[in-house]
């Protein structure tokens, strides 16, 4: 037997149970068996976790457009007190605007995983095909599930299901719902060229929540050219081709390229830096400043997302954002753009924060997400149909209008109810209600769009090399 200094023996043991793969009994850490090939997975579960947030914010939203259309502004009146919702922070779940482009950013971002993480193992093939199958299957994945529910916001109109919707007292319930315009050859007419206007325009009129499905489907396509044109690139130049395209759009006044393409960009952005193991390990080692930064970051940008959509002038607050508006391109949305900056500092602190990663990765908000494109799509068919009938009654008998000679005609709409424990009941039942719907969508509707898909691809694509049977494409 060789006798060793106890500093050397502990040396080589240590070096022994690395190889080994077990842990080391000096640190109690295990340590992996092969040193050279490092994790380069990243905990991808919070992004799931926070679509589901993006799709309840989204039809908070619509709630506060039908009826509190003042939460929007920082105040009611310029002499007036803002209310508590009204307050910065408070007032960024009503005012909307960054829903959208949460689903923008987690687009980009989830798109992106897969091939990003073949290209860093060297597989730049497999993530070709991954990207070609990836975008066949967008168009499918999205147009299907919204057809039907374009069709179902259909037949609820021909049923009259509309009818409370286009005559009570809220101005945006009554010209978002549709009604019938002729018979039903007429109605089948324009369902087809309502179908067109969806995905060729981004104008429904049956159900006009579905506006973003067509931007939604060209950033999926925007980001998967970018994934095939960067994918042979090292990753800083990849990184720094996407940060140009990124301040490309950002510095365009164009319609709602701060809500989609900038959105859909950064995503693949924080995605690919994300994944670099030397980057989380750097980030990871210095806690104190990582924490001091995203919190940092997320206080900035809730502040800066509390920017109103009108009446900038009621506030102090607002009046000071408004000032550096010089910062963004000619003719283009304040609104939106500070939703844009805010999400971008927001995101940013969740990324680089594991407890709020492992907060959104928990099972609610797992569950939520899962049903976030089933919310989407039913809400807005529900909100008409049922929840105004909560609010309003069943009856349309309140409704009246006058003709007055040599005058336009004076509408008598249904007034909201001013029973405030009828508002409290209503909006959680029908919440309640809408997720049941959604859910019972993700399991039937969804999952058969999802065979169908599976069985189109299996149709329309080539069979890879070691899914072919032995023999086949021998002569």
């Amino acid at each position: 037997m060789i006798f060793l200094p106890k500093a050397p023996q502990a040396i080589i043991r240590h070096f022994l149970l690395r190889f080994a793969g077990a842990p080391d009994t000096s640190t109690g850490a295990p340590r992996p068996a092969n040193m050279s090939a490092r994790d380069n997975r990243q905990n991808i579960k919070w992004v799931e976790g926070v679509r589901g947030v993006a799709s309840f914010l989204v039809v908070v939203t619509h709630l506060a457009r039908a009826w509190d259309y003042g939460l929007f502004w920082p105040s009611d009146g310029p002499e007036e007190a803002p209310r508590l919702l009204q307050l910065p922070i408070l007032r960024i779940p009503f005012q909307g605007r960054i829903g959208v482009m949460m689903f923008s950013f987690l687009t980009g971002y989830v798109c992106a995983i897969k091939p990003l993480r073949q290209i860093k193992s060297g597989q730049t093939s497999a993530a070709l095909t991954t990207i070609a199958k990836s975008a066949f299957r967008r168009p499918p994945r999205l147009i299907m599930p919204a057809t039907i529910a374009l069709v179902i916001a259909w037949l609820v109109t021909q049923l009259d299901g509309f009818q409370v919707a286009k005559v009570c007292d809220s101005d945006w319930l009554r010209d978002s719902s549709p009604a019938r315009e002729g018979g039903l050859g007429h109605e089948m007419l324009r369902l087809m060229w309502d179908f067109q206007n969806s995905w060729i325009h981004g104008t429904p009129s049956y159900d006009e929540h579905q506006w973003a499905l067509l931007p939604f489907l060209k950033g999926a396509f925007l980001i998967y050219m970018t994934l095939a044109a960067t994918c042979y690139m090292k990753f800083r130049a990849r990184a720094l081709t996407i940060f140009v395209l990124w301040a490309w759009f950002w510095c365009s006044n164009d319609w709602k390229t701060e809500t989609f393409e900038c959105m859909f960009l950064y995503g693949v952005l924080l995605c690919d830096i994300g994944s670099e193991v030397d980057f989380r390990e750097y980030v990871n080692s210095r806690p104190k400043a990582r924490r001091i930064v995203q919190t940092s970051l997320i206080a900035l940008g809730l502040y800066v997302g509390s920017y109103p959509e009108g009446n900038i002038e009621f506030a102090a607050w607002s009046r000071g954002i408004d000032q550096f508006n010089f910062l963004f391109p000619a003719d283009n949305d304040p609104p939106k753009r500070w939703s844009a900056i805010a999400w971008h500092l927001i995101v940013l602190g969740f990324w680089l924060s594991p407890t709020l990663q492992t907060i959104f990765s928990n099972k609610l908000f797992m569950w939520l997400g899962r049903n976030s494109f089933a919310v989407y799509l039913t809400h807005g068919t529900l909100l008409r149909a049922v929840l105004v009938r909560f609010i309003y009654g069943f009856s349309i008998a309140p409704f009246s209008m006058e003709r007055p000679e040599n005058a336009d005609p004076i509408y008598h709409w249904i007034p909201r109810t001013q029973n405030w424990f009828a508002w409290t009941v209503a909006i959680p039942l029908w919440f309640s209600m809408l997720y049941v719907v959604a859910h019972l969508w993700t399991t039937y509707v969804d999952a058969w769009c999802a065979k169908v898909t599976r069985w189109l691809e299996e149709l329309m694509f080539e069979k890879e090399e070691e899914e072919k049977p032995r023999g086949a494409g021998l002569v």
